[in-house]
This record gives C-alpha cells, structure tokens and sequence, in this order.
C-alpha cells in the first residue's frame, strides 16, 4: 500500500473511528481489531512519509534561498 491516504481509506479510517465511538458485540471485536490495527499502520506510514516530505522541501529550500551550500 502506498504510504499517501487516498480520500477513500481516509472516509474508511473515519467510519471505523465512528463505529469505535459506538457498541460492538463481542462477536466483532477480532476483525475490529485487526481494522484498527491495519488503519493505525497506514496513518504510521502516512505520518513518516509527510514528515520526510517535510524534510527534504525544507532543505530544498534552504538549498534554493542559499541558507544551506
């Protein structure tokens, strides 16, 4: 899976935070468990992707105002 969340896992990840919100029998609390688990891995994934992002357009920039040679 790409580390960028597309709109669409997004709307997922969201419904799946509403459904967390609510009451869950006992009988989903193995397959919510793992769609938790599975959502907090991409929004990992997706958080150290931007924080890399961020790093290397701060250097470019550096690089392109001349603050960093």
């Amino acid at each position: 899976m790409s580390p960028d969340l597309t709109p669409g896992r997004l709307d997922e990840i969201q419904a799946l935070v509403r459904q967390l919100a609510g009451t869950i029998p006992d009988g989903d609390l193995v397959p919510l468990l793992a769609s938790c688990r599975t959502a907090l891995t991409d929004l990992l994934a997706d958080r150290d992707a931007l924080v890399t992002a961020n790093a290397e357009t701060a250097e470019e920039l550096a690089l392109w105002t001349g603050a960093l040679r």
